[in-house]
């Protein structure tokens, strides 16, 4: 939600010769009403495709966020994760219709089914998600993209973390911008907590197995501690001082 704009994504339609809603990213105001202009969604191309493989937009939350334009100010954009491994960056006051990415790349070896974090770091957005990295080796379960702005904007893996499972990952920061720590469960795979540097993706932590983890889940982060909840268990972690 950005204001008062709600952005959302669908799954899956069946059998459907003409595009009815399926594998995009919608906009709707506080009325909810779906409006018809091409501003106000977004699909790919190939969305026909896209039905038939079960590789839809809706396994993962579209992520608004800023870049930098070319004249020196922000531009509003979002990230939209697909099951087809690929990221689609749309612009956020004119998401494009069928087809009208700024820009898209294959970002996961695997299917992407996340909740996504972003951060930024110098002047690029990071995002931060649950998917096996490209071209990486075997449990590097966590993937952290690079989002450039300016005249050509661009999505580029910045780091790969080792870990094994299907956690989504959150970030942490010291007055939220600085020291960005990126936190994930390699949950039903490893089962540890583990934490990189945001920057870097230097491994800087990483507890022993935890019992209970349920795969595709996150943590909760307060002031001092992070929380896990496991089956009939909750963890807690003081951050220490």
């Amino acid at each position: 939600m950005v204001g008062d704009q709600i952005f959302f994504a669908t799954g899956n339609t069946f059998g459907a010769s003409t595009w009815s809603d399926g594998e995009a990213v919608f906009r709707v105001g506080p009325d909810l009403q779906r409006s018809e202009s091409k501003r106000d969604h977004f699909a790919p191309s190939d969305w026909k495709v896209l039905d038939a493989r079960d590789e839809d937009l809706g396994g993962s939350n579209p992520l608004p966020f800023k870049i930098p334009d070319t004249r020196g100010g922000e531009r509003d954009v979002v990230l939209a994760l697909g099951k087809d491994r690929k990221a689609h960056l749309l612009d956020e006051n004119d998401l494009g219709g069928i087809g009208g990415q700024l820009t898209a790349s294959i970002v996961s070896e695997i299917r992407i089914i996340t909740a996504p974090a972003v951060y930024p770091v110098g002047g690029d957005a990071f995002v931060a998600l649950g998917a096996d990295c490209p071209n990486a080796s075997r449990n590097h379960d966590l993937t952290v993209l690079k989002i450039t702005g300016g005249s050509a904007p661009s999505i580029k893996t910045a780091w790969c973390g080792a870990i094994a499972g299907r956690g989504s990952p959150i970030v942490t920061t010291a007055d939220g911008y600085s020291d960005p720590i990126v936190w994930v469960l390699g949950a039903e795979g490893d089962n540890r907590l583990h934490a990189f540097r945001g920057d870097t993706g230097e491994a800087i932590f990483a507890s022993a197995p935890l019992t209970g983890l349920r795969h595709f889940q996150t943590l909760i982060a307060t002031q001092d501690r992070l929380y896990v909840g496991a089956d009939e268990r909750v963890f807690a972690f003081d951050f220490g001082k």
